[in-house]
C-alpha cells in the first residue's frame, strides 16, 4: 500500500450552517487568489502558456449527469492544464465525469503549483470504467474522480483500482465517506431528492420517498430508469430503512403514479418538469444546481425530502488512483491537496455539492435550499449492496 508520507509532500445528521457571510467571504479569497496567481505567472515568465482546454472523450456506455490552501502555490511558468492524450513522462492524467468548470480552477493551480501538466479526459462513470478495463496496464489514468460509490465499488470488483493511503486526506474527510480498505475517498457529497414544478405545487405537498408511492402522486411522477446507477444507490438506501419488501412497495407505488415511461436519466427528468410532462422527480441535488445555472428562470425547485423518515439519501463525489497508475505520486500529492478544507469548500462550490470536511462551508446556493437531514448510512453500502438493490428493483419491475 503506498503511503503519502514517503512520497511527495505535496454530512452525517448535522444541519447545514448557515454562516453565509463567512463562507462567501472564504469562497471569494480563494478565487481572488488563484486569479491571482494566474497573473503573476503570466506577468513573471514569458515562456508560460496559459492552460488549454480540456480534452472531451466521446460517452460510450450508460449515460450519466454529467489542507494547503489554494492560493499558496509557487508559480511556474511551464505547468498547465494538457490536452495530449497519450501517457508522458511526468504528467498527470484524470480521467472524470466531473464538470470542467468545477476541476479547472483548482487543477490549473496545482499544476503550476507543482510544475507538472495536468491532462483531463471527461467522460461517463460507467464509460470510465469501460475505459480502463479495455486499456489495461497501457492506461495512461492516474486519478479517478467522479460520482458515486456504487461506482467505485464496481471499480474496485473488477481490480481497476489500487489502495493508497493519503495520510493528510483522512483528517477531512469523515469515516462514512472512505473505503475501509483505502481504494477511494470522497471529496464533496450531493442528495438524491425531489425536483417539483413549483407552478402547480408546493414544498409542503412533499414528505418522504414512500409518500411518492401514494396514488395522491398518480400521473404526477417522473423517473430516470432503474438501470441509472443512482437509483440503484437510492434503492440500496431505502431498503436500509425500510426493509426489502416495503422497498419493493413504494417502487411499485411509484411506477403506478408515472406520467410518462421511465427516462434516461437526471437530465431528461427535469426537462420532463420543465415542459409540464410530470409535476415532480427524483434527481441528484447537484445535477438540479446544474440544470439552475444554466436555466436560472425556471420553475422547479429543489426540496430536501424524508426529513422525519430516516433522511434524505446522500452519495458521494470521490477519487482514486487506478491500478495501472504511472505517476501513483503524483496522485497522492493532488488527492491530499484536493482534500483539504479550503479545496474542498471551492470544489464543492463549483460543484453544486457539500464538503466532506465537518469544518468546510457549504455553498450560498445550497444553503439557499434549508436544513437537510441526511441519512447515516455509510456511502460504501451502495457499492456493497447494489446487487440486492438491482434484484429487489427487478422483483419491483423496476429495472
Amino acid at each position: 500500500m503506498l503511503k503519502a508520507s514517503d512520497v511527495m509532500g505535496c454530512m452525517m445528521g448535522h444541519k447545514v450552517r448557515t454562516n453565509v457571510n463567512a463562507q462567501s467571504s472564504a469562497i471569494s479569497a480563494l478565487l481572488i487568489a488563484l486569479v491571482s496567481i494566474s497573473g503573476a505567472l503570466t506577468a513573471c515568465s514569458p515562456s508560460s502558456t496559459p492552460p488549454s482546454t480540456t480534452s472531451q472523450s466521446a460517452s460510450t456506455t450508460a449515460s450519466s449527469a454529467n489542507g494547503n490552501d489554494a492560493s499558496n502555490t509557487s508559480a511556474t511558468p511551464n505547468a498547465s492544464i494538457a490536452s495530449a492524450t497519450a501517457a508522458v513522462p511526468n504528467q498527470l492524467t484524470i480521467y472524470t465525469s466531473i464538470d470542467k468548470a468545477a476541476l479547472e480552477p483548482l487543477l490549473t493551480s496545482y499544476a503550476r503549483q507543482i510544475n507538472v501538466p495536468i491532462h483531463i479526459v471527461q467522460d461517463e462513470p460507467m464509460s470510465i470504467l469501460a475505459r480502463l478495463k479495455a486499456e489495461g496496464a497501457n492506461s495512461p489514468a492516474d486519478v479517478i474522480l467522479t460520482e458515486d460509490a456504487g461506482i467505485f465499488s464496481t471499480a474496485v470488483e473488477e481490480g481497476l483500482l489500487q489502495p493508497f493511503n493519503a495520510e493528510k486526506a483522512v483528517a477531512h474527510v469523515p469515516e462514512r465517506y472512505r473505503d475501509p480498505d483505502g481504494n477511494w475517498i470522497a471529496l464533496s457529497s450531493y442528495a438524491r431528492t425531489a425536483v417539483y414544478d413549483s407552478r402547480v405545487l408546493h414544498s409542503n405537498d412533499i414528505s418522504s420517498y414512500a409518500d411518492l408511492s401514494k396514488p395522491k402522486w398518480s400521473q404526477k411522477l417522473c423517473l430516470s430508469q432503474g438501470k441509472y446507477i443512482p437509483n440503484q444507490s437510492l434503492v440500496v438506501n431505502l431498503i436500509n430503512n425500510l426493509g426489502d419488501k416495503r422497498t419493493q412497495e413504494v417502487m411499485q407505488g411509484w411506477l403506478a403514479n408515472l406520467s410518462v415511461p421511465v427516462l434516461l436519466d437526471d437530465s431528461e427528468v427535469l426537462k420532463a418538469i420543465e415542459s409540464g410532462k410530470c409535476q415532480i422527480g427524483l434527481v441528484n441535488s447537484n445535477h438540479y444546481g446544474r440544470y439552475l445555472q444554466a436555466h436560472p428562470d425556471t420553475p422547479i425547485k429543489i426540496k430536501w425530502i424524508n426529513k422525519g423518515y430516516g433522511g434524505v439519501s446522500t452519495n458521494i463525489t470521490g477519487v482514486a488512483i487506478p491500478h495501472a497508475a504511472k505517476h501513483t505520486e503524483l496522485a497522492l500529492g493532488l488527492i491530499e491537496w484536493l482534500a483539504a478544507k479550503d479545496q474542498q469548500s471551492l470544489y464543492a462550490s463549483l460543484s453544486n455539492t457539500f464538503p466532506i470536511d465537518p469544518n468546510a462551508e457549504a455553498s450560498v446556493l445550497l444553503k439557499s435550499w434549508g436544513d437537510i437531514e441526511v441519512s447515516p448510512i455509510p456511502v460504501r453500502f451502495y457499492g456493497e449492496r447494489q446487487a440486492l438493490a438491482v434484484d429487489s428493483m427487478q422483483q419491483a419491475g423496476y429495472y
